[in-house]
């Protein structure tokens, strides 16, 4: 498996500084999160004991850990012994990043927090830099995020096919009175099989539980010519795929088809629509459009998409508000649903990259997977 060289981490470190420089920001904070493992390589599971990078806005980066695990962010990162301070389980991590603060001359900076730091973590770092000024990293990490490299987008699609794949083989080994939840261990044995990495979840729904946009896997047995509904994801190198396909487990009928050829409809017209220079809120329009259209607006309750990489959901969002231009080598998903409350959902999500001609598919997952 490949992994992003250090060269690239480097390259990352200088796009966020130069970002930091543009609007007067001192320094980045960010804990054991994708942020974290965007700028840093660092894939460890937080835990409660402080581990802090704090990216100044030149030089290189700092990080702070417990002692005993110093080896791993040695290993794990491209940073060198040298920048890394540590503290052992009877000091105060917080008085460390003041000091370390002070000796960088940051403690009365404006410092940028991102997003997904602990509040109490971000309340113990406010009172032990009682003078600086915190403000929100999230404008800085979406910018340098959103835009992904070549290798970002090989791993996207590497994770996008293992889950299309992952939700296949599950369709291959449904059979009647199989519950939502053992169909939901399937999908994610399948896709762990495929990715060698842990799946990050699989909603499986089977008939009337369908209409329930992100219902969750109950004890509900499959009955012969049921919808079934699977959204599912798995990772590849940390970088996120998000698949849903619906199918009917047996024949189809009438109004499965119409709600599905739909839904299906919607799906192309926002993918034409998706390229470089198109608004998110555009691509959200041709979907939505045409569902009205067709008389089932109200019956499609959720934006079109949603950003992809080293989160499931980021930027950019593929919503009616959203007016920043597509960029090329943004990667999302489109995903339109009709969902008829009592009845029964369709929902077709791809995984895409902009293009100057439209969206690529990141992978090709099978449809209408009652007629294979």
């Amino acid at each position: 498996m490949s992994s992003i060289s250090n060269k690239e981490f480097h390259l990352r470190i200088e796009k966020t500084q130069k970002l930091l420089q543009d609007r007067s920001i001192q320094a980045l904070f960010c804990t054991l999160e994708t942020n974290f493992q965007y700028l840093l390589n660092a894939k460890i599971k937080p835990t409660e004991r402080l581990v802090l990078a704090i990216i100044k806005s030149n030089g290189n980066p700092h990080l702070i850990c417990p002692a005993f695990e110093i080896h791993n962010y040695i290993e794990n990162t491209p940073l060198s012994q040298d920048d890394i301070s540590i503290w052992e389980e009877t000091e105060d991590p917080f008085l460390l990043v003041k000091n370390i603060c002070t000796d960088n001359g940051i403690q009365d900076a404006n410092i940028a927090i991102s997003p997904q730091t602990p509040f109490t973590v971000f309340s113990k770092i406010k009172s032990a830099l009682s003078h600086a000024t915190f403000v929100d990293a999230l404008p800085i990490m979406e910018t340098v995020r959103i835009v992904k490299t070549d290798q970002e987008i090989e791993f996207l699609k590497k994770a996008s096919h293992f889950s299309a794949r992952g939700i296949e083989a599950a369709f291959d080994q449904l059979s009647i009175g199989i519950t939502e939840k053992e169909a939901s261990t399937l999908v994610e044995k399948e896709m762990s099989l495929l990715s060698g990495e842990p799946s990050l979840f699989a909603l499986v729904q089977f008939g009337a539980n369908s209409s329930n946009p992100h219902g969750s896997p109950s004890d509900k047995k499959l009955k012969r010519d049921e919808v079934v509904l699977i959204d599912a994801g798995t990772s590849y190198n940390g970088y996120i795929g998000d698949i849903t396909n619906t199918t009917v487990f047996g024949q189809p009928n009438e109004k499965f088809l119409e709600i599905y050829n739909i839904v299906e409809g919607a799906n192309y017209r926002a993918r034409d629509t998706g390229r470089v220079g198109a608004l998110p809120s555009q691509v959200d329009a041709a979907a939505r459009d045409y569902i009205v259209e067709k008389g089932y607006g109200q019956y499609f309750t959720h934006r079109t998409g949603h950003g992809i990489g080293l989160d499931v959901h980021e930027a950019p969002y593929i919503i009616q508000t959203n007016s920043v231009p597509l960029s090329l080598k943004n990667t999302f998903t489109i995903e339109p649903g009709i969902y008829i409350p009592g009845k029964f959902g369709v929902r077709i999500e791809d995984d895409v990259v902009a293009k100057s001609n439209g969206c690529e598919q990141l992978s090709s997952p099978i449809r209408r997977y009652w007629e294979k």
